[in-house]
């Protein structure tokens, strides 16, 4: 896959992860069965400005990185990849319940950070 596209397809992604939590936290909250206080919301906008930030950046790297976006891809892939493995800790040890958020979030981002490793490789 071109890896331009993979930073574009990322970005809009996370972009929408981003746009959920700053603008419907209880989307994440009521399909975990999590109950929020203020504290919860204000972390999941943070949260959401965040992501939208670094959706921003995901959007502009294979422009302003020309060739220096592989070396990019891979720490992409492997912050894709941490992110997964901090989704199967918190599994295992039972302190995330289930939940589609859980599982697309989880199944997307092993999906990305393949396809990153993969295209940031140098023919």
């Amino acid at each position: 896959m071109n890896l331009a596209l993979l930073f574009k397809i990322n970005a809009v992604i996370i972009g929408l992860n981003g746009l959920s939590a700053l603008f419907f936290p209880n989307i994440w909250f009521d399909a975990t069965g999590l109950t929020a206080g203020p504290l919860a919301y204000a972390a999941a906008h943070g949260l959401g400005c965040a992501v939208i930030g670094t959706a921003l950046l995901s959007w502009r790297i294979p422009d302003v990185a020309g060739e220096g976006m592989y070396p990019l891809g891979i720490i992409v892939g492997i912050t894709h990849s941490l992110f997964v493995l901090l989704s199967l800790y918190e599994w295992l040890i039972a302190q995330v319940l289930t939940g589609f958020p859980v599982y697309s979030n989880l199944v997307i981002s092993i999906v990305l950070a393949a396809l990153f490793f993969y295209s940031s490789r140098k023919a």
